[in-house]
């Protein structure tokens, strides 16, 4: 069954991979690895941890860019969004937006034009626009972050809302016209971590219109080592289901064993791509049907960008 992955950190693979002189080599490194599991849609996210300037971002940005072309295609626009297709294909999205704090609204608009079509303020640090996980728990969006979110309603860039702390996500909802996204995060009930979304974060998210990307990353899915694994991430799509529907749900695996320093770290069954179809049949041991299944598999992310993108 095919998936559609909302986050994989493929533009920070790239990235390293140019700056260390090393060969990219896009399709045995990404596409390759996304076809062993099925991944046949993926969002390829370019990685921000808060110091990097925008020359940076656009670099980064470029080089992910020219290598989907090179070798697959960029989703830009609901036509491009395809169900039949064989290989992967690839969503731009940018993880951290700390290098557009001075003039957004012309860097913002760069980016789209480069193919970018989902962002988010920023990753766990605190910037001039918003405020990260790990940031003053007081401190929301800024006025710039508010203009931001803005321009992003307006040219048709979605809002990720993963790794924002509580404040700015609040805000961001208050703000945004329309439906956001969390790409990567799970049940903070389920696994009691500040990445993870409380009941009321997916209550009003869901009322929103978005949805949420499961995300395999060991510690966001269990606070105990033992119960890291795909039948537990399976265990947040159905506490999700029982809060707002199975139709709010989709995967965001986040992947990070293609990362320097974090090759080996919490090794499970769902620590790569290839593993991907392990959550499928987790989520049938959950309970789910198979028409369900297909939804959180792919169809709600294709619907979702159908009609926002």
């Amino acid at each position: 069954m095919r998936i559609f992955n909302l986050h994989d950190d493929i533009g920070k693979d790239l990235a390293t991979r140019k700056e260390s002189g090393k060969p990219l080599s896009f399709r045995r490194s990404h596409m390759n690895r996304l076809g062993k599991g099925e991944i046949l849609t993926s969002a390829a996210a370019c990685w921000f941890q808060g110091t990097e300037s925008f020359e940076q971002m656009v670099e980064m940005i470029t080089v992910t860019g020219e290598e989907i072309q090179k070798r697959s295609r960029l989703i830009l626009s609901p036509d491009d969004l395809n169900e039949i297709n064989t290989e992967p294909e690839f969503l731009l999205t940018v993880e951290g937006m700390c290098g557009i704090e001075s003039n957004p609204k012309q860097k913002i608009c760069q980016m789209y034009e480069m193919g970018v079509r989902m962002a988010s303020l920023t990753w766990n640090e605190t910037n001039r626009l918003g405020t990260g996980v790990d940031g003053d728990p007081a401190r929301g969006l800024t006025k710039r972050g508010k203009k931001a979110i803005r321009i992003m309603n307006k040219i048709g860039m979605i809002i990720d809302v993963s790794h924002t702390n509580e404040c700015t996500f609040w805000d961001i909802l208050r703000v945004s016209k329309k439906p956001v996204i969390a790409s990567h995060s799970n049940c903070r009930s389920l696994c009691n971590v500040s990445r993870n979304l409380t009941d009321q974060q997916i209550v009003a998210l869901a009322e929103k219109g978005g949805i949420i990307g499961l995300n395999a990353f060991g510690r966001f899915i269990s606070e105990d080592p033992k119960k890291i694994g795909a039948r537990t991430l399976a265990k947040h799509a159905r506490y999700i289901a029982s809060i707002v529907g199975h139709e709010h749900i989709g995967c965001g695996f986040d992947f990070t064993d293609y990362l320097a320093g974090y090759e080996t770290e919490q090794k499970h069954d769902l620590f790569c791509a290839k593993d991907a179809p392990n959550f499928l049949s987790a989520l049938m041991e959950e309970g789910f049907t198979e028409e369900e299944i297909k939804d959180i598999a792919y169809r709600n992310a294709f619907r979702f960008f159908r009609e926002n993108l």
